[in-house]
């Protein structure tokens, strides 16, 4: 059931219009006002699916404000969760303090209650106090680092990805179609539409290919310290040997930004940065708030 829930004259919902070239860059407008972020390329590429749905309040045909959802499979401590994660939260400036965010929460609440497990966001440090008005709870994430150590078997030949090129980025698409979660204490499928944003707007110079390995490594080097962004594989990768194979002369740390579950073990783990999103889950289910782990990086809508 949708409704304006007491909205005043003028103000209209609408919702799922990403064909609507008039809607869409309007949307687009506030992305960039509020986020930076523009939403025209993942579109024309293909990637802006059914998957992905916008709800919005329009002012003469202009969006004010936005909620978003983004449907996936979440697999924790190794089930899997049908999930709904809500993104792109945003209000136009000139139209803040009207409550326009929380009637379009409601109503993406109420939509989606009864088909989903689990719904879960990433909020900033100003919103904080918003999300538990809609009966969400924090969950404390921790950052995995690992000091590393070479080993001899090191050498592969790694392929990069271009994502301008047709072929790559429908290879991309492909494998992560079939992939498996990057973790089953909190990993994520079915989301390859959100994996696509990220190759084409934030990592499009470091995602490569290791036959070896039979994966996609997103992974970038930052002085003495290896980001690991994500593995995308059908099947089991052997962290260690893949590691062996991304480092070179300078790495001494590597950073997952995902749950190594291969080597929590071995990994040192603190609380996630206090800078950092605060993750929000509201679920049908019991969720352990002491559990150690990280949401992959790439999940984040």
């Amino acid at each position: 059931m949708i409704s304006n829930e007491n909205i005043e004259v003028g103000i209209d919902l609408v919702y799922d219009y990403k064909d609507n070239k008039a809607y869409r860059k309007s949307f687009n407008q506030l992305a960039t006002l509020v986020f930076h972020i523009d939403f025209e390329a993942w579109y024309l590429n293909g990637f802006w699916d059914d998957r992905y749905i916008c709800y919005s309040f329009m002012k003469d045909n202009e969006v004010i404000a936005n909620v978003s959802v983004s449907k996936m499979d979440l697999v924790i401590n190794g089930l899997k969760k049908k999930a709904i994660q809500i993104g792109t939260v945003m209000t136009h400036p000139d139209f803040r303090g009207k409550g326009l965010s929380g009637v379009l929460m409601r109503q993406v609440l109420n939509i989606y209650e009864q088909d989903c497990d689990i719904f879960f966001l990433f909020a900033n440090s100003s919103v904080i106090d918003f999300y538990p008005k809609f009966g969400f709870e924090s969950f404390r994430e921790s950052q995995f680092k690992l000091k590393f150590h070479p080993s001899p078997e090191a050498h592969t030949t790694l392929r990069k990805l271009n994502c301008s090129i047709l072929e790559d980025l429908e290879f991309i698409k492909r494998l992560v179609l079939s992939r498996r979660p990057v973790s089953q204490q909190f990993g994520v499928s079915n989301n390859q539409g959100l994996f696509m944003f990220y190759a084409l707007n934030v990592f499009s110079e470091s995602i490569f290919y290791s036959q070896e390995d039979e994966a996609i490594i997103v992974f970038q080097h930052e002085g003495h310290t290896l980001n690991l962004y994500d593995v995308v594989s059908q099947g089991d990768v052997n962290l260690d040997r893949l590691l062996s194979r991304i480092a070179n002369e300078k790495t001494e740390i590597i950073q997952f930004h995902f749950t190594p579950d291969q080597l929590t073990e071995k990994a040192e783990y603190t609380p996630i940065n206090e800078n950092a999103d605060t993750l929000f889950i509201k679920a049908n289910f019991m969720l352990d708030k002491n559990s150690t782990f990280c949401a992959p990086i790439l999940a984040h809508a």
